[in-house]
């Protein structure tokens, strides 16, 4: 007699076999990598359509074109001038008393009389305000590079912005890089105007923009040319004509004094004069700088430096959220 079995045989089904399971695929924020993109277009296509290369480069051209003028000798310089002139105004005043000499009789000496304080007030309110801004314009000439910061600008933004697209394009292998690159990018934005003198300068740039408001206009110019040829013409006369009036020694000396630093003196204010005429355009420029932000009641040459690091910082903190998304593929199966 045949035993059964205690446990009926089990029919299993075959089981599948076992394979190496795919990494899943990489799952990423897109908005960290969104904001590297627009960051990185705007600091592109910005300084280009808001014409920045312009304005800077024309405000540093500016600050170049007067370096030669607004150095503390050159200003002293430029006092000695007025002085010089002023004496000979006093002079032929003596002279013109002295000799009881009808004012029809040198036309050029005669107006250099009547207006010769006037054009030494006029000249001597230039020079004090050039004088005064002084300090300002030194600061400013020592940011150094000041016509590089739309080239900076462009050149971090195309590395946001490829950042930015490569974080989007999901390649996890491109990543790594993209992130370091922005990064980079973000860091340089922060440390050029702080490790710099960019703010103290950009200050200065502000007040010294505004100093020279009342020189730097063509009505300015047009003054400053008039009573150069008035004093030309008196000095034709003071060496030829007038020479053979009377006069005191000292007036005499004064005169004298005069007609042989003439030379001097009217390069010297010639080449002041076409200085302001030939910079005009640049000063425009760098006022519609200042201006870029008058909207918001801001100083466009102030805001500068603090705009770069805001943006650094902005784009610091897309790139370290990018680097946090970043999610490591799952463990492949044995």
């Amino acid at each position: 007699m045949t035993t059964p079995s205690l446990l009926a045989e089990l029919t299993l089904p075959a089981a599948p076999p076992v394979v190496r399971a795919s990494a899943a695929p990489v799952r990423r924020r897109r908005a960290p990598a969104l904001v590297l993109l627009v960051i990185g277009s705007l600091l592109v296509v910005g300084p280009i359509a808001g014409g920045l290369f312009v304005k800077v480069a024309s405000g540093q051209q500016m600050i170049d074109a007067f370096a030669p003028y607004i150095t503390l000798d050159s200003l002293d310089q430029y006092d000695g001038d007025l002085r010089t002139l002023s004496s000979g105004v006093k002079s032929v005043d003596a002279v013109y008393a002295d000799q009881k000499i009808p004012a029809a009789k040198y036309p050029g000496v005669t107006a250099y009389r009547t207006d010769g304080p006037a054009i030494d007030r006029r000249a001597t309110t230039l020079l004090t305000r050039i004088r005064a801004a002084q300090p300002d314009y030194q600061r400013v000439s020592d940011i150094g590079g000041f016509d590089r910061i739309p080239f900076l600008l462009v050149l971090c933004g195309l590395a946001l912005a490829h950042a930015g697209a490569v974080l989007l394009g999901g390649r996890r292998q491109r990543a790594g890089g993209a992130v370091v690159l922005a990064l980079a990018a973000a860091v340089v934005l922060i440390a050029y105007p702080l490790v710099g003198s960019l703010p103290a300068g950009t200050r200065a740039g502000e007040r010294l923009q505004h100093a020279l408001a009342p020189v730097m206009t063509r009505a300015t110019v047009r003054q400053e040319q008039d009573d150069f040829v008035v004093l030309v013409q008196a000095v034709g006369e003071l060496d030829t004509a007038f020479r053979a009036e009377p006069r005191t020694p000292q007036a005499h000396a004064q005169l004298n004094t005069l007609v042989k630093a003439w030379p001097r003196i009217s390069s010297d204010l010639a080449s002041l004069v076409g200085t302001i005429n030939d910079n005009l355009t640049d000063y425009q420029a760098l006022s519609d700088l200042d201006a870029t932000t008058s909207d918001v009641g801001v100083s466009g040459l102030k805001a500068l430096p603090w705009f770069l690091v805001g943006v650094g910082a902005v784009s610091a903190l897309a790139a370290g959220a990018a680097l946090a998304s970043q999610k490591r593929p799952r463990k492949a199966l044995a």
